[in-house]
């Protein structure tokens, strides 16, 4: 008996010892699953991290480099002429066929900037260990890769919006462009997908002339000088001709730089051949088919020294012939409707700020003439105005301010010629920087005359949105402008229709003109200017639309000093490009992209 309870015993022992062990190895076997199952986890958060971290790379670009070059290629691609700008019909939108067509060469633009800048990119962090791939696709092929199984890029498609009637009134046309985001993580046998699709949706209107650096319909002096582009040239924005350009050494373009190549450009349409190219110191005219070593990047090299434009924002020599407005009807139903409207010459308009209690003003004091004789005022009679950010426009009269207009629309109009146009006066004549803002940062005004205007004063924005001109460094190399402030809103436009804007040959030195400048039938220059002394620099920042190119001041072609009247130290606002204008500012025949916004239609994600 006592052998069997020791026996029990045993086996009892033993027994437990197994359920232990097995238990024990459940245990072990569990906590390696789990290791490897926490391990996956993790590879497969750490891939997803990869792939959204790809993602926010191609949405960062989406929102800056590829919306910027949407902006060209619409603007290259538009249709001037036809009902829709994309695409063709004469219903309430355009044929969707010959919409997705006319839309081809954008897409193929863009397929191949987001090509070049991600095929073969790695956006992972140095020393993650893993590796991030994105593409981008608005063609079925990017970076030679077929579109993800399952997935499916819709065409182009028209929005909203309505047909041009050839009356010449504006339109407004809303289209979209569909694209499809890629972004792959990798840690080892671990992969990722994110595959998110969105389309670009674009406004497209008239284009303002606003948008252009500067714009001559013949490029050449009223004499018919010759104007060449020189290592003095810097110009940060775009810059058109209707006629052809002439170089000489290295003059440097940050916008992009266009020529119709009219030979002999008309008021409304080209009149004589077509000959796209340039003109280059010592070589003659050189057509665009035959430069070397390509039309994007000219250059030779002759006894004269190198001729190489600096093309950095691209060149097209086939652009199309913009012409300049014929008439100011436009500017002047908009004073009579809703701004100020003057039947006679102005002696004087004086824009200043003012503040009052904690209100800030815009003033507008105007000496209206009321007998005028031999170029000059011989009488007038004084108008005082004033508006906030309301726009409430307010007239002095009778000791009072009294309404004049329940909200002004920012123009100003004269029927004949304004003979001073200037801000606030400088404190000290020889310092810029004591001359008052002539414009509030919530004003917004476009000066239009149907004769000559002559500015005689600075002019200066409140809120700046730029600070620093391009300049040449002493290696040679261009140091962009300084432009920080993009979100402001006032802007200043100047247009004379039938005459030319003028800087006044008594101005002070070194001049700050913040505006655009624009001339239909003459110059923007200086007056006097190759009999003026030497007077420094304009320092303008905004853009020149002429004519014909007008002269600042002459230089010494052997020491490059000046002679004679201002030197140019020009900055192109860049606010232009994004759509902002002066109010009823002229407009070119050229569709424009007014707005361009990102919509996302959702992602999916994909473990492999």
């Amino acid at each position: 008996m006592r052998l069997d309870r020791s026996g029990l015993a045993l086996v009892t022992t033993l027994f437990a010892l197994v359920v232990l062990g097995a238990v024990a190895l459940l245990i072990f076997s569990r906590t390696l699953s789990e290791i490897r199952q926490s391990r996956n986890n993790l590879a497969i958060v750490q891939t997803l991290m990869l792939a959204r971290g790809a993602a926010n790379t191609g949405e960062i670009l989406l929102a800056t480099e590829i919306r910027d070059r949407l902006r060209q290629e619409v603007r290259r691609h538009a249709s001037t002429t036809g009902a829709w700008a994309f695409g063709s019909g004469s219903g309430e939108e355009p044929d969707p066929v010959s919409l997705a067509e006319a839309l081809v060469p954008v897409a193929e633009a863009l397929q191949a900037t987001v090509d070049a800048e991600l095929c073969g990119l790695n956006p992972a962090p140095e020393g993650s260990g893993g590796r991030a791939r994105l593409r981008i696709h608005f063609l079925a092929k990017a970076c030679d890769e077929d579109l993800p199984s399952g997935v499916r890029l819709p065409p182009p498609r028209f929005v909203e919006g309505s047909a041009r009637t050839g009356s010449g009134v504006s339109f407004r046309q809303v289209y979209a462009l569909p694209f499809i985001l890629v972004a792959e993580g990798k840690l080892g046998p671990y992969r990722r997908n994110i595959v998110a699709q969105g389309e670009f949706r674009f406004v497209l209107g008239r284009a303002s002339f606003a948008q252009y650096a500067l714009f001559t319909n013949v490029h050449a002096l009223p004499s018919g000088t010759s104007v060449w582009f020189t290592d003095r040239t810097l110009f940060d924005g775009p810059v058109h001709t209707n006629q052809y350009f002439r170089f000489y050494r290295q003059p440097w373009f940050g916008g992009l730089v266009t020529s119709a190549g009219c030979l002999n450009p008309g008021d409304t349409s080209c009149l004589g051949r077509v000959r796209p190219g340039a003109r280059f110191y010592g070589e003659g005219f050189v057509r665009d088919s035959e430069m070397t070593p390509s039309p994007t990047r000219p250059s030779y090299t002759n006894p004269y020294g190198t001729h190489e434009p600096q093309l950095t924002g691209g060149v097209d020599w086939r652009a199309s012939f913009i012409p300049l407005p014929i008439n100011n009807q436009e500017q002047r139903a908009a004073a009579q409707a809703a701004g100020l409207y003057f039947d006679a010459h102005l002696a004087d308009l004086n824009l200043y700020t003012e503040t009052v209690g904690e209100t800030l003003y815009q003033r507008i004091d105007v000496r209206v003439c009321t007998r005028y004789r031999r170029g000059r005022c011989r009488a007038y009679r004084l108008e005082r105005y004033r508006y906030t950010a309301d726009l409430r426009l307010e007239k002095w009269q009778d000791g009072e301010w009294v309404t004049a207009r329940p909200r002004f629309n920012g123009v100003i109009f004269s029927e004949g010629r304004i003979l001073s146009l200037r801000g606030p006066e400088r404190s000290n004549p020889d310092d810029p920087d004591t001359a008052g803002p002539a414009l509030a940062s919530f004003a917004q005004i476009t000066v239009a005359a149907t004769r000559t205007i002559r500015i005689t004063g600075d002019l200066k924005y409140q809120d700046r949105p730029c600070s620093v001109p391009p300049r040449r460094n002493e290696d040679g190399n261009v140091q962009p402008a300084v432009c920080e402030n993009l979100d402001a809103i006032n802007v200043l436009g100047v247009y004379s229709q039938d005459g030319n804007v003028l800087i006044a040959g008594n101005a002070p030195r070194n001049l700050n003109i913040d505006g655009v400048l624009m001339s239909g039938r003459g110059v923007v220059q200086v007056e006097d200017y190759d009999r003026i002394p030497p007077r420094g620099s304009v320092y303008l920042t905004g853009g020149i639309i002429e004519y014909y190119y007008g002269a600042f001041g002459t230089f010494n072609a052997t020491t490059g000093r000046m002679v004679s009247g201002y030197g140019r130290r020009f900055t192109f606002d860049r606010r232009m490009a994004r759509g902002l204008a002066p109010p009823f500012f002229p407009t070119t025949q050229l569709a424009d992209v007014q707005s361009i916004s990102i919509y996302s239609f959702g992602q999916r994600e994909q473990v492999y």
